[in-house]
């Protein structure tokens, strides 16, 4: 998102799968024709500004010697070392068995080096789960601009545009569902639902003792998510969430906050 944009927990989110369509394109602050007309080039420049381009937030990368750095820049390293200079100096010195002090240096720089090796491979795992979430992602879509349908790069739709989906499609962001005709969207990678699931346009009742937030995503069948794939039929939509904020982007900021936790030992240092 853009740096205007403001962070998540101020920005206050509609429980648009609750919503009839017309409350859905109210609150979006759109024209009632808005499903035949789309938004217009500045319109849609205009929320590009205010929301930023819709694409996921990518971590900072680090260098191999700042991962490297990363891993031996602690209390038990630099103990560790500590004795293997000690190590040293008295094998070079001469001092008790020589021999026994090599083997220890060497045991304490290849226990040093295997654990060097471990963290940055499980590193390398939350780096390949970031890239895996962006090849997800759809390159372009198909929206009504100016009254006319258009193909755009999926970088370029904001909330608001009207995205035409058909067979095949990946969709390009979190979209509200205004037609669908026999839709059904395969969404096994975002809710571990293992059939695809059939859309509609009706606002969803939550069932009793449930407040709309703890509808499961596979329940909010009148919405389509990002990333996820149009398995069967055609429908149009309202996009109602772009890039960090739409579902995949949460994961992809769960998968990119992971924290690096001290273990037990080092704790107690």
């Amino acid at each position: 998102m853009s740096k205007e944009a403001q962070p998540e927990e101020s920005r206050p989110v509609p429980p648009w799968h609750c919503m009839t369509k017309e409350e859905v394109i109210k609150e979006m602050k759109l024209g009632e024709d808005i499903r035949r007309t789309g938004l217009t080039s500045a319109q849609a420049a205009e929320r590009l500004e205010k929301f930023g381009e819709n694409k996921l937030t990518e971590q900072e990368k680090e260098t191999l010697l700042q991962k490297i750095w990363n891993q031996v820049n602690n209390v038990l390293v630099g103990i560790l070392v500590f004795v293997a200079i000690i190590s040293a100096a008295s094998a070079i010195a001469k001092i008790g068995n020589p021999v026994q002090n090599w083997i220890q240096v060497g045991i304490i720089f290849g226990v040093i080096i295997i654990n060097t090796a471990i963290g940055i491979i499980q590193e390398g795992s939350a780096e390949q789960a970031a890239e895996a979430l962006k090849a997800m992602l759809s390159a372009d879509a198909v929206v009504i601009r100016d009254g006319k349908e258009t193909k755009v790069p999926a970088n370029l739709v904001v909330p608001g545009d009207v995205v035409m989906l058909s067979l095949g499609d990946r969709i390009p962001a979190d979209i509200r569902m205004l037609a669908v005709n026999n839709l059904a969207s395969a969404e096994a990678a975002l809710t571990g639902e293992s059939v695809p699931i059939e859309k509609k346009t009706e606002p969803i009742v939550p069932k009793e003792g449930l407040n709309p937030k703890q509808v499961p995503l596979g329940d909010r069948n009148n919405m389509c998510f990002s990333a996820t794939l149009i398995a069967q039929g055609s429908g149009t939509g309202l996009v109602i969430a772009t890039g960090d904020y739409t579902e995949i982007g949460t994961i992809n900021a769960l998968v990119n906050k992971v924290e690096k936790k001290k273990t037990a030992v080092l704790e107690q240092i």
